[in-house]
């Protein structure tokens, strides 16, 4: 009996470790992008292996329909306290490729993104959630 109550107590530990473990915050969520103040595209977020990637799923001009589809940001990694480094984001028009870094606000409802070219910040936007 002593064995099977320490069976059931590592499988429940483990059980709650993976729980622990499990997706992030921005983890299959849905992001509206804004170009100008207006609406552009919408990119969800996807995790895997504790890096998330970003793609477009939806467009509100008929130029941003054109990338549906297209991944726009990966190799983007949790740092803690809602703080994301060490991506890329690629901007679909031109396929220049810049480094990344974002921040989740405390309620989760807005994402502020800063585009790197090398140490350099030199684009920002902040994106709302779904």
């Amino acid at each position: 009996m002593k064995l099977f109550n320490q069976s059931i107590l590592a499988i429940t530990t483990l059980g709650l470790a993976t729980v622990s473990m499990a997706a992030d915050s921005l983890a299959n969520t849905k992001w509206q992008t804004y170009e100008d103040g207006k609406p552009k595209g919408t990119v969800q977020f996807t995790e895997s292996g504790g890096v998330l990637s970003g793609k477009i799923i939806a467009g509100n001009t008929a130029k941003a329909k054109q990338y549906i589809g297209d991944t726009v940001i990966t190799g983007l990694k949790p740092q803690g306290n809602g703080k994301y480094s060490r991506g890329r984001i690629i901007n679909p028009v031109d396929g220049k490729s810049y480094g990344l870094a974002c921040t989740l606000s405390k309620d989760e409802k807005t994402l502020k993104l800063t585009a790197y070219w090398g140490i350099a910040p030199v684009k920002w936007q902040t994106w709302k959630k779904k």
